[in-house]
């Protein structure tokens, strides 16, 4: 499948963020890594790199940290089932996405040398989510894309939001806006298409206040140093579960 219809680079690899400790779910989580956790049969990860292979992406590098022996066991399974490639970098530590993907840049830089996808790994995504992502990333100017969301008001604060210029591309996104300076109700999923370019700013994320290193700062920066970022409103997917 070619996922673009401009001039873009085709699409064909992606990074999943998979290191989290997964405490919101414990104690599934204590003994199983999040993205592995079971839904109608099938570990969180298929959902996602079932997306991703129909939507064209072939090469797939897993970040890993907690119970990291059981992902890479899984990759290796999917790899031999798959014409997809599964592989898994090691995050030494869970200091942030910015982080997560500085392991990466440094382990697996073929990935991150064209434009490439980066998503969380908590959704229970349809079979088309990432596809109408990258057909949306081939019809507009843009170098970046944003799987974007509605809010309500009470979420925004524990979220992000998402600033706009006037041509609807992205000015900025905002984490966490304190109550009443938000400046949308649209926030972003931890799902995007990122360029090549945007590696020295992920590089030089400064340390937040919660000890971490985000990947939106990355983003932000990109912008502000001219990159054009375009995002998509998609149905918020559902997170796994307990039954």
């Amino acid at each position: 499948m070619d996922n673009n219809n401009m001039s873009h680079e085709v699409v064909k690899r992606a990074v999943l963020l998979a290191a989290g400790r997964g405490k919101r779910l414990q104690p599934h989580t204590d003994i199983t890594p999040k993205p592995l956790l079971i839904h109608k049969g099938k570990p969180t990860l298929d959902y996602l790199l079932d997306s991703l292979l129909l939507a064209g992406i072939e090469e797939v590098v897993l970040v890993t940290h907690h119970l990291h022996e059981q992902v890479e066991h899984y990759a290796a399974l999917r790899s031999a089932n798959h014409k997809q490639q599964v592989r898994c970098v090691y995050q030494s530590h869970l200091f942030g996405t910015a982080h997560a993907l500085q392991a990466v840049i440094e382990s697996a830089p073929d990935i991150v040398a064209a434009p490439f996808v980066l998503s969380a790994t908590d959704y229970l995504v349809p079979r088309e989510f990432f596809g109408d992502l990258l057909q949306f990333h081939g019809s507009h100017a843009g170098e970046c894309s944003v799987s974007m969301k509605e809010l309500d008001a009470a979420e925004l604060a524990s979220r992000s939001s998402i600033r706009f210029n006037d041509d609807q591309s992205i000015a900025e996104i905002v984490e966490k806006p304190a109550a009443g300076t938000a400046p949308s109700s649209t926030g972003a999923n931890l799902t995007f298409i990122l360029p090549p370019d945007i590696i020295p700013d992920v590089q030089n994320v400064p340390v937040s206040e919660r000890g971490e290193q985000e990947v939106q700062h990355a983003i932000n920066a990109w912008i502000s140093r001219g990159g054009l970022a375009f995002g998509l409103v998609q149905a918020i997917p559902p997170e796994w579960q307990p039954s």
